[in-house]
């Protein structure tokens, strides 16, 4: 009699192998531009990947591998036009969009990038606090 709710599961299971993933998990992307993150001084390290792409559907996101930067007040994440800015005021100098608030100071995170943004007009990736116009870390692309 114990046997049957064994032999039940075992049976459901055996029927999970023609599941397939999600539409959204299969999507591919292809690299427009990528970089590395690095420390704009000793009091602001960042480290990472920034990677543009275009997904197989049309869409252009901008996505963090293997990310980290010092915690901050109001960190954004910003597209500038610079191609390596160091300094706020070489940033505020340049032509930026916001990509909005950064999701976490660690860890992979992708952003969309508006349709009619051109991404490749941007040279860089950079994390921006907005409160204290400080630039936290930023990311050359090639």
């Amino acid at each position: 009699m114990r046997f049957l709710p064994t032999l039940a599961l075992c049976m459901g299971l055996a029927g999970l192998g023609g599941i397939t993933p999600p539409a959204e998990a299969q999507t591919t992307a292809t690299a427009i531009a990528s970089g590395q993150f690095q420390d704009t001084g000793p009091r602001y390290q960042g480290s990472g990947s920034a990677v543009i792409a275009q997904t197989s559907d049309g869409q252009t996101v901008l996505q963090f591998g293997d990310f980290s930067v010092t915690p901050g007040p109001d960190l954004e994440v910003w597209l500038v036009e610079a191609d390596a800015p160091t300094s706020a005021a070489a940033v505020l100098a340049s032509s930026y969009i916001s990509l909005g608030p950064l999701q976490s100071a660690t860890g992979g995170q992708t952003y969309g990038i508006p349709s009619d943004i051109d991404a490749s007009a941007y040279g860089s990736v950079v994390i921006w606090c907005e409160d204290f116009s400080v630039l936290f870390s930023v990311a050359p692309l090639r």
